[in-house]
């Protein structure tokens, strides 16, 4: 797959492509009918200006929801597998999601990322990379720090509950309960000099320590013992 997905990053996301007024109707629907979410602290989401919101991923439902009741213009990341779905990839190729090749430095994808910040709008990224299979925090990817590296976006943190109960909840013909946990918005300190891996992993490990404390203690995972350290590579968002 070569396309560039750069054009993700529209000049007026009040006009989006085709495919995005196509399908966020749909989604929209799908997910009230399969959930009854509730959003607190939404109020912590900037209302303009380049964000990266990080949030956990526990069912494959979560990017969905999260997505689709954002107030503000987002482009979500996924891994490429799921572009060669059946239907399913048809739709979120038409609804605007960045595709990523996992296990590997990924340009394009990086670059659409870049793109999509640079425009001003909402990237959602679930910093893990794949779902969690006991709905704690497993460590997230250092590709969140080096994707925010050149615009220094506000970084939101969501916490998100609840979904791993959907199946059983679809089995009863009930829409399952799904809450969404908006954090206080930072941004990263950037190290003097060469940005190095080591400060890589701290930051993302900080990051992810900001959505761990949005979460019950039993769902925190490796991020259940916060590091002093930790705290000095994050700043307010001014």
């Amino acid at each position: 797959m070569n396309q560039d997905y750069r054009y993700l990053a529209v000049a007026d996301p009040r006009k989006p492509r085709w495919g995005r007024r196509l399908v966020q109707p749909i989604l929209y629907a799908v997910v009230r009918i399969l959930s009854r979410t509730t959003i607190e602290g939404l109020d912590n989401l900037p209302a303009q200006g380049p964000v990266i919101l990080i949030f956990n991923h526990i069912h494959a439902i979560d990017p969905f929801v999260t997505v689709a009741l954002l107030p503000r213009y987002g482009v979500p990341i996924s891994k490429i597998e799921n572009y060669d779905i059946p239907l399913f990839g048809a739709l979120i190729r038409w609804f605007g999601v960045i595709p990523i090749r996992r296990g590997e430095v990924d340009v394009r994808a990086i670059k659409a990322c870049e793109a999509v910040l640079a425009a001003g709008h909402v990237l959602l990224m679930a910093p893990e990379g794949t779902r969690s299979r006991d709905a704690s925090l497993q460590v997230g990817k250092e590709g969140l720090a080096f994707v925010a590296r050149k615009s220094d976006p506000v970084i939101v943190p969501v916490a998100i509950t609840g979904s791993t109960a959907l199946t059983a909840s679809f089995k009863r013909l009930r829409p399952v309960p799904v809450h969404l946990r908006y954090g206080t918005p930072f941004r990263f300190r950037w190290p003097e000099g060469k940005l190095t891996r080591e400060h890589l992993r701290l930051q993302t490990d900080a990051a992810m320590s900001r959505v761990a404390g949005l979460l019950p203690p039993e769902m925190r995972g490796v991020y259940r013992d916060p590091q002093p350290e930790w705290e000095t590579w994050l700043r307010l968002a001014a």
